[in-house]
């Protein structure tokens, strides 16, 4: 399992701001559909991060021992924040 996760995970460290990027430069003019784009993007790749960092601690992950339950947390805050995913992809396709 750890072979697996760490390299997705790593993956989608890189991935989340490099869309962001690629989504404000093919949004041109249009920065609400830049800024929908990135934070989709960025709120797919740290959900998915924080999720299987919980996974990989098992139980051990959510409390407060461990640190991983933190960042989990302020990742699924930081998601909500401005508008969540679903938010984020009305807001994405009704800037079109």
């Amino acid at each position: 399992m750890v072979r697996v996760t760490l390299p997705d995970g790593s993956v989608k460290e890189f991935e989340g701001p490099a869309s962001a990027l690629a989504s404000a430069e093919a949004s041109g003019s249009r920065p609400a559909k830049a800024a929908a784009g990135a934070k989709v993007q960025i709120g797919k790749a740290g959900r998915y991060v924080g999720q299987q960092a919980v996974q990989l601690h098992g139980g051990m992950g959510m409390t407060d021992e461990l640190n991983v339950g933190h960042y989990f947390k302020r990742l699924t805050m930081i998601d909500t924040q401005f508008g969540n995913i679903d938010y984020q992809l009305k807001r994405y396709s009704e800037a079109a």
